[in-house]
């Protein structure tokens, strides 16, 4: 929890263990970043099984385990359903995930990106799941980049990927690209965490999970 916190850029942050709770504070305006303190982001590569536009009604917040099928949803620049996924099960997870970056996409000024490594078992599901991807036609060529039942992007795959090596792109600012790199080079939280509280308490935010 302190090793993600500092990811967070929460340098100054108080981590306490008391009453079966954790409560973390931090000076200043920070209750987004203590709010995903506790957040578990999910983040999964499935296979795209079908593609087809979407609608308000024709994308309900879903979620399934990660060996199970799933239908998600893209959103638009304007926070509105863009595309609807039917995806396989996840063959590459956030766990898998060994480091993350954020960093401006200089190459095309066109936004931030989140530059992630595989470990080396990570790097061995992706290639394998890119060398299946790529025989295949649109849009079961496609790779959908999950992250908590949304579908960040979801790109065609031309040819195996064996540096285990990727680029997320997506509606993100300098902030939110930053906080996901943050989260996944942290790593998943090894119990399942709530946040039941956070508080604004004058000069510093505190945030109960």
């Amino acid at each position: 929890m302190r090793h993600r916190a500092d990811l967070l850029g929460l340098k100054k942050a108080h981590v306490a263990v008391f009453g079966g709770g954790i409560t973390a504070t931090a000076p200043g305006k920070a209750e987004k970043k203590l709010t995903a303190l506790g957040e578990q982001a999910r983040l999964e590569f499935r296979p795209v099984r079908g593609e087809s536009a979407a609608s308000a009604d024709r994308c309900p917040a879903t979620t399934a385990p990660a060996a199970e099928p799933l239908t998600a949803c893209s959103t638009s620049p304007t926070n509105t359903p863009a595309h609807r996924y039917d995806l396989g099960p996840a063959e590459v997870r956030g766990t898998d995930v060994s480091a993350a970056r954020a960093r401006f996409d200089e190459q095309t000024a066109t936004g931030w990106l989140v530059d992630i490594t595989f470990t080396s078992r990570g790097a061995k599901r992706f290639a394998d799941l890119t060398t299946e991807l790529a025989r295949q036609q649109p849009p079961t060529n496609e790779v959908a980049i999950v992250l908590d039942g949304s579908v960040l992007s979801a790109p065609a795959v031309q040819t195996t990927i064996p540096n285990g090596k990727v680029q997320i792109s997506g509606s993100f600012t300098r902030s939110s690209a930053r906080e996901l790199a943050a989260l996944l080079s942290a790593g998943a939280l090894p119990v399942a965490m709530k946040v039941s509280s956070v508080t604004d308490v004058g000069n510093p935010a505190a945030a109960a999970g």
